[in-house]
């Protein structure tokens, strides 16, 4: 009888004190990148092009992503900047959402993301062409819920990644 208060006392003291994210004395503030960087780059465009009606905002989690990704690199440029910042222009060619079950088997809830995205100087004139595509089946990342959310990060990243080695 004494070891069952025991072990409710002690699920209770480890339950109540673990920290649950409550107040904290970090303030956010504005986004300051922790690199700065000569070369600024401007997203144009990104377009859809699969010709389908997704139920996910393929443009603005592609749009997104790739800003967020030239924030870290101190790479995003801002309309009060001036000058002729580089451009890309990106276009969703194919996506598939697929599902976590269907990961579960080979080939049937594949998440699929593909892009071609346009580099070009602040004249128009073009740069290079960057294509990629990424894909999470059955073995990689089978157990990702809103595994589309962390495809589009990937791509995201790796186009800019690309970019800055093309400049």
């Amino acid at each position: 009888m004494k070891i069952r208060y025991l072990l409710v006392v002690l699920l209770a003291l480890a339950t109540f004190s673990c920290n649950r994210g409550g107040d904290s004395d970090f303030v956010a503030g504005p986004f300051v990148p922790s690199v700065t960087s000569p070369i600024k780059v401007r997203i144009v465009d990104v377009s859809n092009d699969t010709h389908k009606v997704h139920d996910v905002d393929v443009i603005g989690l592609l749009w997104n992503g790739m800003e967020d990704s030239l924030k870290r690199r101190g790479m995003l440029w801002r309309s009060q900047m001036g000058g002729k910042p580089y451009l890309i222009e990106a276009r969703v060619v194919y996506f598939k959402k697929g599902n976590m079950a269907g990961r579960l088997l080979p080939y049937v809830g594949d998440t699929v993301l593909s892009v071609k995205c346009e580099l070009k100087d602040g004249d128009q004139r073009s740069l290079a062409t960057i294509e990629t595509k990424h894909k999470f089946s059955f073995g990689s990342n089978t157990m990702t819920r809103a595994a589309w959310r962390k495809l589009f990060d990937e791509v995201s990243e790796e186009v800019i990644t690309e970019a800055v080695r093309k400049l």
